[in-house]
């Protein structure tokens, strides 16, 4: 083969090498959030007994999980005030969906391996609006909390991270703000909500399921004191699986509703409780 065409050959594959490398870059990169408009409740449907949560706080005009989504929730009316918290190296509470840091701030890494003092050096720098928030920080539980109280709103807090340990001062932080029996604590992991109901019987728990299959609906079947939050999918948590929790005396919530058809079609299937990012009272 001519030299000549040896190096059109090769000048060809680094150019396909250097496309495939910055195309992955950018799938890597963690997206920007933008803000959403609102979607009003009362254009929706007209039942008043319909409670709403703010997932991750106001979240579609705010940075989710941080002190002013909080803050915005209660301007906005929401009874509940979602967030979800994990633990740092030294055992700090912070308010956390992921457990890396690299989506949310201008840091890298698990939140587990800093100490709140070393996670505190990095800013959030995503979020809905985030040009309207300077040197925003990930925050502690009880900032969370402080922020809740201030609101008028009540706590519900997602356990992201498993420590029997850890519950005790979640629970201690709860107190110190005069919600232990006006919270309410969710978990993917049926465990943590049983150990938790040892500490804080007073608390209420919900079971965070993404599929009503066989093996859910047994285990939230088997204990109607502790609720239910299932994802909104009209195939997966249909009005029969609804209706039978229904009976059984489980609280229901759903998540997350960010549309008309679909909390109109779980309201008329009697679910009277909805986390969302955009809809508001």
């Amino acid at each position: 083969m001519p030299r000549k065409n040896k190096k059109i050959i090769i000048i060809s594959i680094a150019a396909v090498v250097a496309v495939a490398v910055t195309a992955a870059v950018i799938l890597l990169m963690p997206k920007k959030i933008k803000a959403s408009e609102p979607i009003s409740l009362s254009g929706v449907t007209d039942k008043s007994d319909i409670t709403l949560t703010a997932h991750r706080g106001f979240s579609c005009n705010a940075p989710e999980n941080t002190v002013p989504a909080i803050l915005a929730a209660g301007e906005k009316g929401y009874k509940y005030a979602e967030f979800d918290v994990r633990l740092t190296e030294d055992m700090v509470w912070v308010v956390s969906h992921d457990k890396k840091i690299d989506r949310m701030t201008n840091g890298k890494g698990k939140i587990s391996d800093y100490t709140y003092f070393e996670l505190s050096k990095y800013k959030i720098d995503n979020g809905a609006n985030i040009k309207n928030y300077e040197n925003l920080k990930i925050p502690t539980l009880d900032a969370a909390l402080e922020a809740c109280l201030e609101s008028g709103l009540v706590p519900m807090i997602e356990i992201k991270d498993y420590n029997t340990d850890a519950l005790q001062s979640l629970n201690s932080s709860i107190k110190k703000y005069g919600y232990e029996k006006n919270c309410c604590i969710i978990s993917f992991n049926y465990d943590i909500l049983n150990d938790f109901a040892k500490i804080n019987p007073d608390a209420k728990l919900l079971f965070l399921v993404s599929k009503l299959d066989k093996e859910h609906m047994e285990l939230c079947l088997s204990d109607k004191n502790i609720g239910v939050s299932f994802k909104a999918d009209k195939k997966k948590n249909n009005p029969e699986k609804i209706k039978e929790l229904q009976e059984n005396g489980n609280d229901l919530f759903c998540w997350t509703v960010d549309d008309e058809d679909t909390l109109a079609f779980y309201a008329e299937n009697g679910v009277k409780n909805f986390v969302t990012d955009r809809i508001v009272p």
